[in-house]
């Protein structure tokens, strides 16, 4: 146990727009950065995902990777949403997670959906803050 707790010193925010097919697990393929660790590390608090329009009916996959090797870490399935327009929401997620952790500047989150969009993107966004 450390001596004195790591507490978040600035806050953060990564955020990516993810496009490309990349039905691949095992983390080939095109695969997004959404945010870097720091040397001290990062934490990372929530991660959201919105459709700029309609994003067809797709898994979206979430990795850590370490500077060498993308690991596969969580996935939202998308369903199929309708497409975003004046009188429909856009699709949107939301999930919080209590110990995601970028133990340093070598390791990076991730991010690919398994089927091209119909239209637009899925911008990602990561929060959290550097230790």
């Amino acid at each position: 146990m450390a001596a004195t707790p790591a507490y978040l010193g600035t806050l953060r925010t990564g955020v990516v727009d993810v496009s490309t097919a990349n039905t691949a697990r095992d983390g080939t393929g095109t695969i997004a950065t959404v945010i870097t660790g720091v040397a001290a590390g990062t934490r990372i608090l929530r991660i959201t995902a919105i459709a700029t329009s309609d994003p067809a009916d797709s898994i979206l996959n979430f990795f850590r990777h370490d500077g060498t090797t993308a690991h596969f870490f969580d996935s939202i399935d998308l369903g199929n949403p309708a497409a975003a327009s004046t009188t429909v929401d856009a699709w949107r997620f939301e999930r919080t997670y209590p110990n995601l952790y970028l133990p340093n500047a070598s390791w990076s989150l991730r991010a690919a959906v398994t089927v091209a969009l119909t239209a637009g993107v899925l911008k990602v966004f990561a929060d959290g803050g550097d230790l």
